[in-house]
């Protein structure tokens, strides 16, 4: 696993070496306690879909880069500032890609600055050897996929009949309803910020 992408000009915005690791949940996991599952369901506009594979195809990356580094801003902007690791699943097989993400609220990591650090990091990124990670992103999942089932946090994103639709599954012993609707509202407004604004990767 690779560091985040961090422009010189923002390093010194966060920990010298590495920005600091961020809790996104609410409660740490009890010991000898079952998850608590519980799910949040989105349908963001019409459009957004089309923006997303237009800016893909202008910026030259894939969706993921885009859908991940709106993911970035959304925990930077609800949770906190710093680094997380997401389990990233696309792909017939779903095989994991465990990234480090860098979120932030706002500048100095303006759109271009978070698409970057997810481009690089999912370009790095390779097959999972450990265990899984708390947060998972799974891109369009199948109807009986269960892989991400042991994440604590995981968005689901899916296509129907050509529009968007989100589905945050979590944990309800480590997350309160009210954030995870908070990252739900969030995470479009986001996505529309990177699709409008980011500039491609180098």
């Amino acid at each position: 696993m690779v560091a985040p992408y961090l422009p010189d000009e923002v390093k010194h915005t966060f920990v010298n070496s590495a920005p600091i690791a961020l809790d996104v949940f609410d409660r740490a996991a009890a010991p000898c306690s079952g998850a608590q599952r519980a799910r949040c369901a989105t349908a963001p506009p019409s459009e957004l879909a089309e923006e997303i594979d237009g800016a893909a195809e202008w910026l030259g990356v894939q969706p993921e880069e885009i859908l991940l580094a709106a993911l970035g801003r959304t925990f930077g902007r609800t949770r906190g500032e710093g680094a997380v690791t997401v389990d990233v699943r696309t792909g017939q097989h779903r095989q994991a890609r465990p990234v480090s993400l860098l979120c932030a609220a706002s500048w100095p990591m303006g759109p271009s600055e978070m698409l970057q650090g997810a481009h690089n990091a999912l370009a790095a990124a390779s097959g999972h050897h450990g265990a899984p990670a708390e947060i998972a992103l799974t891109i369009d999942p199948v109807a009986d996929d269960d892989t991400a089932a042991t994440a604590a946090l995981e968005l689901r994103v899916l296509r129907i009949d050509g529009l968007l639709h989100l589905q945050w599954a979590y944990d309800a012993a480590r997350l309160d309803g009210y954030s995870v609707e908070e990252m739900a509202e969030q995470f479009p407004l986001a996505l529309i910020e990177i699709t409008s604004d980011a500039g491609a990767p180098l």
